[in-house]
């Protein structure tokens, strides 16, 4: 089963105004920012990324997500989105 569910901003704002979403598929939860799955933790709670980019929106999207900060960001591997 899939559930979906919009992103809270953790930074003070009240909305991503839908442009962030949080996809759980089975023991994976995913980050869908915009259109594009850009990062997902898996069942151990270990956070991948799954986008090579990074922007200021994303970026929010990201660490509400729980994620890192772009410098760490960027050190990580970009890796494919798993199947679910």
């Amino acid at each position: 089963m899939t559930d979906v569910q919009e992103l809270r901003p953790k930074d003070g704002h009240k909305y991503f105004w839908g442009k962030a979403h949080v996809i759980t598929a089975g023991n994976i939860t995913m980050l869908k920012s915009y259109d594009t799955i850009v990062a997902y933790i898996d069942e151990k709670g270990k956070f991948h990324r799954t986008w090579e980019g990074w922007s200021a929106t994303t970026g929010r999207h990201v660490r509400a997500f729980g994620g890192p900060g772009k410098a760490e960001w960027e050190k990580l591997p970009v890796e494919p989105v798993p199947y679910c």
